[in-house]
């Protein structure tokens, strides 16, 4: 489990979020917009079945904060796959918050 702070208001980053999933090409399970809490699935590769994946937007002393989970669907290992995912997903949200700033 990994987490980034952000100075944008939740609704902010919790749509750029959901933005992001389609960027990284994983596929929506669920969304909860009341929750903040999105979930999904990664594709198969070499590594895993595949993996699911939660994201949750929260505030926290002013800041927003996003947690981001990703654990493998079929098997109790994924040979690291967890932390790239969660790398990846914060570093293009990074990316997507600075280009919503930008406008």
């Amino acid at each position: 489990m990994r987490t980034k702070e952000f100075a944008e208001d939740t609704d902010v980053v919790f749509d750029a979020c959901r933005e992001v999933l389609g960027y990284v090409g994983w596929k929506t399970t669920d969304v909860d917009s009341d929750k903040l809490i999105l979930n999904a699935l990664t594709p198969l590769s070499w590594k895993s079945f595949g993996d699911t994946i939660e994201i949750r937007v929260s505030n926290e002393g002013g800041s927003t904060v996003v947690t981001v989970s990703s654990e493998p669907r079929f098997s109790l290992m994924n040979w690291g796959k967890d932390l790239a995912n969660e790398g990846i997903f914060l570093e293009k949200l990074a990316q997507e918050i600075h280009r919503y700033s930008s406008r």
